[in-house]
Formats: structure tokens, sequence, C-alpha cells
């Protein structure tokens, strides 16, 4: 699993994203609202959940890597909320609930994770089968521009930062972009340089991504059984436009008689 090797690099990682910043407020404002249980897919370090339980609300998270679950309940213990989270090592394809979710979000363009069509199309019918009637499920995804995929395949400094021992540290980050299969290997590397600056140590580290076009994500969703509330071009809300959109983020329901 990628976040096996990616974990103890997370935190820069998310700390340094745009769209990590942005989708915070989004969803744990969803989380706060729901009516019912909520459960987050590819919980990750905790990021979201547990500023959600900062806020009074239980969330069931559940992800595959057992890395990343171990940063989860780290954070939840700092922050005192443990007893607010219940944590699951787990698909997205097959995590089962106790009770039917009012809320399942899959957050920060996790659905990527899943690398084929037939993948995604299993993880949302089984996303269906888990939520209540009058459920909602809340997902983003990449939106991908002529301009985005320019950026993605250049080479960029990330961040800098001092290693445990007070090295400085800079992490690159480039992707390998196949845009007939809509897939892609992040590829981020660590530089830790001594004090005069010479090269000690480079660690590489690979994600595998995928992302759906706009208009494939909506029949998906319909094909599974769901209705589209909304579908917003950012995490203020506003209306998805082709011209001026910097994510694809989907609000889609469970009807009350299924």
């Amino acid at each position: 699993m990628d976040y096996e090797r990616f974990a103890d690099i997370y935190g820069v990682w998310t700390a340094t994203a745009a769209s990590a910043q942005a989708n915070l407020e989004f969803y744990v404002d969803a989380y706060v609202s729901a009516q019912g249980p909520v459960v987050e897919l590819g919980v990750g370090d905790g990021r979201i959940a547990v500023e959600a339980a900062l806020r009074d609300r239980k969330v069931i998270g559940v992800d595959l890597s057992p890395a990343m679950l171990k940063l989860c309940r780290q954070r939840a213990e700092r922050a005192g909320v443990l007893d607010r989270l219940t944590l699951q090592e787990a698909d997205f394809r097959s995590f089962t609930l106790a009770e039917p979710a009012a809320l399942i979000a899959l957050p920060y363009h996790s659905l990527g994770h899943l690398p084929s069509i037939a993948d995604k199309r299993e993880a949302l019918r089984h996303i269906y089968a888990q939520l209540r009637p009058g459920g909602c499920f809340v997902f983003d995804d990449f939106f991908m521009t002529p301009q985005r995929l320019e950026r993605m395949r250049s080479v960029q400094l990330r961040a800098e930062y001092k290693s445990a021992a007070g090295r400085d540290i800079l992490l690159w980050v480039t992707s390998l972009v196949d845009e007939a299969t809509q897939s892609m290997v992040v590829v981020t590397w660590e530089d830790e340089m001594d004090a005069e600056g010479t090269l000690q140590r480079r660690q590489y580290r690979k994600l595998h991504l995928s992302w759906l076009e706009p208009e494939q994500a909506r029949q998906m969703l319909l094909d599974a059984g769901f209705t589209v509330d909304a579908c917003f071009g950012d995490f203020a809300r506003t209306p998805f436009n082709g011209s001026s959109a910097q994510e694809q983020i989907w609000v889609a329901r469970k009807g009350t008689g299924r």
C-alpha cells in the first residue's frame, strides 16, 4: 500500500496542499450537521475527523493503511477525543457498519486510490448499501484542466523543513500523468542535507491515483442508485462550472424508498 511508506511525511504533505486546507471546514460542517452516524472513508491521520470530534461529533473512520490509522489514533489522543472515534481497517468496497450511516464522506480525492472504473463502481454500490434511506454521500475528485495537468507534470519544491535530527530536508514532487487512462503516479522525494548543504540521503515515494471526468462521476452515482443533490466547483459551494471550477465536489443522496 502506498500510504504505508507515505505516512511519515503525510502531515507535511497535507499542510502544504491548497485543497487540503480548503476542504477542512467544508467536511467538518457536513459532519457536524448530519443527523445520525457519520463515516469518513480514507480517514488518514484524522485531520478532518478529529476536528469534527472536537465539535462533539462521533465519527467512524475507515482506512486500509495501518500506518495511517496509527497516526489518526495518536492525533485523537493528543486532542483528547479518542473516545469519539471508531476506527476500522478496511477497503472502501467492503467496510461494514453496525448501523446504516446518515453521512458517508470520501474527502481529498480519495476515490482516486481505486485504480479502475470497475473498482469505483463497486465502491459506490457498496457505499449506497451502507447508507440509511435519505442518507448522504459526499466526495471530491480532481477536476483536471490543461493548467492543472501542466502543473502536476512539473517538478515542484513542495516543502522545506527539519528532520528529527535537525537536518534540512527538501520535499520535491512531480507526477507521471497518463491522460488516456485518467491515471497518474505522483512521485515525491526527500533530500536530507548536512549543515554544509551536502546531500546525505534521498528517499523516493510513489502514490498511484486516478480521476473521473464530471459526467463519468455523475453517471456512476446515478447507476449506483443515488440522486445527485449538487456538484460544486470549490469548497465555498460555488455551483460547478467547467470554465472556472477548481474541484468537482459531489453531494448525492440515497432515496427514502430504497
